[in-house]
């Protein structure tokens, strides 16, 4: 199954005109990176806000969590593991290590529905382990109530199933999944970010296309079958998605309806999501499915539209077709894109260097050009030299690293926002991460500086001061 049968709107039951209505309304939020639904297991709408395009997985942050969750329903019905067992039992040889003997009493199972006995996410006490040894930092960990009492969302919990995962079968998840999800569902997986004992985060880390997402969420739809092959265990699934821990105690709306194994309960079906707005949203009710990525600062936002634009819309039969409908709604799709910086004036300048202190990113100078078109950062840095260019009305693609852990294609556009001030902002094309440059040509004390949005779990630019 290499890609997912496309349809139009009218054939599953609801009219393009209606779906035009709702993807300019997403349009508004800040920002959607892509999109696809599916109704009766047929795509009627796809679209990316350019550059972001079909074929770049995308991070998937937390939503990571619900194919971890996946792993251990078909483990189970391997039979290499129960969701009852004791998590301490998979690691008799850190025994000596559990400071708090409630930690003896934890189960699978409460690990799954975020129940582990903590006050906090436990990723901290496992980071601050001297060794790198997150499963250690785990163990060691204290308690502030009796495993299953409480839901504290924990991603530390999501990493130690990931890890009972590898103890059991040999096989970190994403090579666990490989044979037993991804390649039934013809998804070539992206990288799954590791620990330094080489374990997948589980929490966090997986990369992953929209249709990817869209396959893992009709298959979640469809109670974990494909083409008659029961992939993921119906009985597990159907525990997974239903609730399992309060979480009333959360402030926004979708975040309290309870929740499952590794799976939200929403105000119509269920999820799973991850930092920003990444969503694998699943409505049995409408036989209903919907792959999100994003950047978004208000995850709610997104909900909120969805619930009260799409589900009103959706008929129980099939409408008379729309030809003229269908291709505005086909033409919507493909005029989607990011917003670029305003075509202000524009103001060549010729190279200029700015040199700057000693700092913990190791940046020594940058040197700013522009002419009509475009203007370019070109960063010296410890690990070399780097740049950075951006369009003056349009977004100007590359690869960039900086001050991150790995190099990540980026477009960014610019404009002048005073005479003396070049304003860039860019965004990171396999994830969320939204930085604003400002070049101040008259500061020699800080010429250069940098703001990020949507930044989770990524290293931060310190301050930057003219040499």
């Amino acid at each position: 199954m290499s890609s997912l049968p496309r349809s139009t709107p009218e054939s599953v039951g609801i009219s393009s005109e209606r779906l035009g209505g709702l993807v300019e309304q997403l349009s508004r939020l800040d920002s959607l990176n892509s999109l696809m639904i599916l109704r009766r297991g047929k795509v009627c709408f796809e679209g990316w806000w350019k550059p972001y395009g079909p074929h770049q997985p995308h991070m998937l942050f937390s939503l990571s969590k619900s194919f971890v969750s996946v792993a251990v329903g078909i483990a189970a019905g391997e039979g290499r593991l129960g969701v009852r067992d004791r998590l301490a039992g998979f690691f008799p040889e850190y025994a000596g290590c559990v400071a708090d003997e409630r930690m003896r009493e934890v189960t699978l199972h409460d690990l799954l529905c975020m129940a582990s006995g903590h006050a906090a996410c436990a990723a901290g006490a496992m980071r601050s382990d001297p060794d790198g040894d997150y499963v250690r930092g785990f163990l060691a960990s204290r308690l502030t109530y009796a495993p299953g009492e409480r839901f504290c969302y924990n991603s530390g919990a999501t990493y130690m199933l990931a890890a009972v995962i590898r103890k059991v079968t040999g096989l970190n998840v994403r090579e666990y999944l490989q044979p037993r999800l991804f390649q039934p569902l013809g998804i070539v997986p992206g990288v799954w970010d590791c620990c330094p004992r080489g374990t997948n985060f589980g929490g966090w880390g997986l990369h992953l296309t929209t249709e990817d997402i869209a396959k893992f969420a009709n298959l979640l739809l469809r109670r974990g079958k494909l083409d008659g092959k029961q992939l993921i265990p119906a009985e597990y699934l159907a525990e997974a998605t239903k609730k399992q821990s309060d979480n009333s105690m959360n402030e926004a709306p979708d975040w309290k309806f309870g929740y499952g194994y590794q799976f939200w309960r929403s105000a119509h079906g269920f999820r799973g999501d991850g930092a920003c707005g990444q969503y694998a949203i699943v409505v049995p009710e409408q036989d209903l499915a919907i792959a999100i990525t994003s950047c978004l600062e208000n995850m709610q936002s997104v909900l909120t539209v969805l619930w009260n634009e799409l589900i009103p819309a959706l008929g129980d039969g099939p409408l008379p077709a729309s030809p003229v409908g269908h291709e505005r709604l086909l033409a919507t799709g493909a005029a989607l894109s990011m917003r670029v910086m305003p075509d202000t004036a524009r103001r060549p300048v010729p190279r200029q260097t700015f040199a700057f202190r000693a700092n913990a990113a190791g940046i020594h100078a940058v040197a700013v050009e522009a002419n009509d078109d475009e203007c370019a950062l070109t960063f010296h840095t410890d690990r070399g030299v780097e740049q950075l260019r951006a369009g003056f009305g349009s977004h100007r693609v590359g690869v960039f690293q900086l001050t991150d852990t790995m190099a990540h294609p980026t477009a960014a556009s610019a404009a002048w926002v005073a005479d003396d001030v070049l304003e860039i902002q860019s965004f990171c094309l396999d994830g969320t991460f939204r930085d604003t440059y400002q070049v101040r040509f008259g500061d020699a004390a800080r010429p250069l500086s940098r703001t990020s949005r949507c930044s989770l779990l990524r290293p931060l630019m310190p301050e930057l001061t003219g040499a």
